[in-house]
This record gives structure tokens, sequence and C-alpha cells, in this order.
């Protein structure tokens, strides 16, 4: 996450009246009220950017339908405060592309929140974020294959009872603490988990009290893992001179290549044009949406164009699903 540069409020546009009340500040909250909404108030980034929040000193209030706005102040808006706009009367929100970092809890009781769009570009999701909403009770009860994720690639919550787990391809962001204490349902302990080439960011506590965790497979795609997410204790597997090596070697631990130098394996993956009722018989069956590769030691890929497989087209939609 972003470390927020703490700068001294000001009240900074004849747009905030003297009827307003004054803004006593703390020591952990020191924001300047927008002059382009007073609906809102923001911290600025080191990077010259803001985080925005609810202004409690706004008479008008962020409720009902709201967009969040991209720039304020012309400056760019890329996060939302941590509790930022916690209970508020929000029906929907729309949170714009430029935003990347949503603080934890900064939806959180925000008891007539049912609709959230997010942009594409969310690099970080804090903990819990619609905590105590109807979105969130909506996503937790939609959750599939033990998983609640948001617009197909935010990894808000581990909802299943597993312990050998493999997160969903199409995941890009885990969101803070998603499985910390094994999960939402806590039934068992999770012992192992496979990160797939498209996870790119892992938040903070992700695996916080997971203590049976020993071994984490981490593919090429990742980028970054929050603080206090994975401890010393478990064995990385990755592919050499990867960010799996790199962040083996910096943490203390254990790294175990996937593929030794020199050496690739086979791989099967399909997108969204492979569907098992393609089959046509036992031994026919369409390639459309199938792809197989050589995997090789450092985790490219090379795509085989002229494979066979000499097996039912079953195990072969299992291998692919594996």
């Amino acid at each position: 996450m972003k470390k927020l540069k703490k700068i001294v409020a000001v009240i900074a546009s004849a747009l905030i009246t003297a009827s307003l009340p004054i803004l006593h500040m703390s020591a952990d909250e020191e924001y300047i009220i927008s002059s382009d909404d007073s609906r809102y108030k923001y911290i600025q980034n080191a990077d010259g950017s803001i985080s925005i929040a609810e202004s409690e000193y706004s008479r008008l209030g962020v409720k009902g339908n709201v967009t969040l706005p991209s720039v304020l102040d012309g400056k760019t808006v890329t996060g939302i405060c941590k509790s930022g706009f916690s209970g508020c009367d929000l029906a929907s929100v729309v949170v714009p592309e430029s935003i990347t970092d949503i603080g934890s809890l900064a939806f959180a009781n925000c008891l007539t929140l049912s609709k959230v769009k997010l942009g594409d570009n969310i690099t970080h999701m804090g903990e819990l974020v619609f905590s105590n909403t109807g979105y969130e009770t909506t996503l937790l009860t939609n959750s599939q294959k033990n998983y609640a994720i948001i617009d197909d690639y935010i990894l808000y919550l581990y909802t299943g009872s597993q312990t050998e787990i493999e997160v969903p391809n199409g995941v890009r962001v885990i969101a803070n603490s998603a499985f910390a204490n094994n999960g939402y349902n806590s039934k068992n302990e999770i012992t192992s988990v496979i990160l797939p080439d498209g996870v790119e960011y892992i938040g903070d506590n992700v695996f916080e009290n997971c203590n049976s965790l020993s071994e984490i497979t981490i593919k090429t795609g990742l980028k970054s893992v929050g603080n206090n997410s994975i401890s010393s204790k478990p064995v990385i597997k990755g592919f050499i001179g990867t960010y799996a090596e790199q962040f083996a070697a910096e943490n203390g631990n254990k790294f175990i290549p996937l593929l030794e130098k020199g050496e690739y394996r086979t791989e099967c993956d399909y997108d969204l044009n492979f569907k098992q009722y393609y089959f046509s018989t036992d031994t026919e069956f369409s390639r459309e949406g199938l792809h197989v590769y050589k995997r090789f030691y450092d985790g490219t890929k090379e795509e085989i164009t002229d494979w066979t497989f000499n097996s039912t087209p079953n195990e072969l939609y299992a291998k692919a699903n594996n």
C-alpha cells in the first residue's frame, strides 16, 4: 500500500463557508477538504496523487448513488482512505479507473450499499472493505468454489474449508487477510497454496495465523507481497530466476525449483472458448480454446500447435482444469 504523506490540513477555498464546523485534527487524520467538492476530504500521497474519504463537514454528505471523482483540486485520485466512507448512506458506488488502492474497511457499515462498480486497475484491496454491507452479503452468498471474488479478478475472501488451496485462474489481486485464520469459515487448517501465473499482488496479512501452511507454489506473475503475509516458515516452490526465488532469498524461506535448469514439462491451458460439451465422442473433440505448452525451468512458455492426446476428452478436460 502506498505510504501516505501526512500534510497539514487547511481550508483552502471560498467554497467552504464560515458556517462549516472548524476542522479539528488528530495526529492520525490530517486532511484537506476539497474545494472542488466539499463532500470529500483527502490526504496527499508521496507521489503527489491523493486518497479520498468522506468529509463529515459537508451538509450534502456522500449518499445514494455515487460516482467517486478521479480528480479533485487538480490532483489525481488514486486511493480511498482506510474507513474513508464507513457508515455512509450509499446505495451504489462507482470507483473510477484512476483508483488503484482501496483501504481496509473503506465502505464498512454502509448498510444500504448493494451495488459496486470497480475499475480494472486495483492493485491493493484492504481488509473487509465491504464489511457489513448488502454488497458483501450478496458476494458471500454467491461465492463459488470456495472463493468470494470481485469482478473476476480480486479475491476478497476464502470461504471454503479445504486444506490444499489452488487459487483460481483469473485472480490478479488477493485482498488483505483473505486467507487469514484459514479463511472465512475456518473449519480446517490450510497446509498448501498454489498461486497461478495471473496472481500479481498479494495484500497484507493474507496468510496470517495459517499456522499449518508449509508450502506455497508461486508461478510467474507475482510482483509484490504485502506486510506479514508470508512468514519464513513455508517452503516456496517456483521457477528459477523469478520473483518466487527472490522472495524466498530475501525472507529466509527455503526455495525449491519446480524444474531444474534445462528441464521443461508439458502443460494444458484453456480459455473461455473451451467447453466440455464440444466433445462429440470418446475420441473426437474440438480443440477450440485449448492450448498446450512447453513450460521451461524459468517459467517461460512456448505453445505447441501439433500436439496429440492419447486418452479420452474427459481426461483432457480434467487435466486442463487442474
